[in-house]
């Protein structure tokens, strides 16, 4: 990690934590829907599949554009997951497949097996997000991460913040964890992995740097890490889940202790790198 100029970080699930939002996420979805009476068994399949309890993993991709006209509950629910075993993601850069990587994974998977309409999770999506923030269900912050990440800033030529979630519904997270000034750049609706893929040749461009010169943090390795890796960057995924997707990230930590244990490494090579300690 000491040749590290440029951070490429993500937001949800890496710099903060909640595990148990997807519960009332998926509440919100089912509500008025033809499936609210078969809560209990669909939570019970996201619970599953989130302990590594079930066949199909995190880790796993799946076909989105599957035909489920009269399916079953119990067909719609018996996933048919994809194992990629290949340590690369080439052959699944398509939008017509799901990566299973966390919590948001699971609720938005479950939603196209139930044939959820789009609006509907929208909706639910919003409303999670702003119960996200309530001192009742408060997500996990560590503010001595985010003093971590002030201090990159000092020492990196570029600190970039990539979310997938949309600008009205992410501002007010990193307004709340404090992560405003901690980024050069930060864009919201990023569409990762495709836009990380995109804006890379700009990055690399406007600082001069090669790939191997990029770290990249995330929670997702197939939209967060995947195009940074295929670069030659270090990644480094953390996640509080056992994720099976076979690939050989730099580092995979479990905690937001762990992950500033990894971001303070940076900053001292960083730090070294400048002279700024003998």
């Amino acid at each position: 990690m000491e040749h590290i100029k440029v951070i490429i970080c993500d937001l949800d699930g890496t710099l903060y934590r909640d595990e148990k939002f997807y519960q009332r996420f998926i509440s919100h979805i089912l509500k008025g829907s033809v499936f609210e009476a078969d809560e209990a068994i669909i939570q019970q399949k996201a619970e599953a599949i989130l302990l590594g309890k079930d066949p199909f993993t995190l880790g796993q991709f799946y076909d989105r554009t599957s035909d489920l006209t009269g399916k079953s509950l119990e067909e719609r629910l018996n996933i048919k997951g994809i194992v990629n075993t290949e340590a690369h993601f080439e052959s699944y850069l398509d939008r017509k497949y799901g990566f299973m990587a966390d919590a948001w994974s699971v609720v938005f998977m479950l939603a196209n097996q139930l044939g959820i309409a789009s609006d509907v999770v929208d909706a639910g999506f919003v409303k999670v997000r702003e119960e996200m923030l309530m001192p009742e269900y408060a997500i996990e912050v560590s503010e001595q991460l985010v003093k971590v990440l002030g201090e990159l800033a000092k020492y990196t030529e570029g600190m970039y913040m990539l979310t997938n979630t949309n600008e009205p519904e992410a501002i007010e997270f990193a307004k709340y964890i404090g992560l405003e000034d901690k980024f050069d750049v930060i864009k919201y609706g990023a569409d990762k992995p495709f836009g990380l893929m995109n804006v890379l040749p700009d990055i690399l461009n406007t600082h001069q740097i090669d790939g191997h010169e990029i770290l990249a943090i995330g929670d997702h390795g197939y939209n967060d890490l995947y195009p940074v890796k295929v670069l030659g960057g270090k990644t480094i995924l953390t996640s509080p889940y056992q994720i099976q997707d076979h690939m050989d990230w730099s580092v995979r930590v479990h905690t937001l202790e762990a992950l500033k244990g990894q971001l303070e490494e940076v900053l001292t090579h960083c730090k070294n790198r400048e002279g700024r300690i003998a």
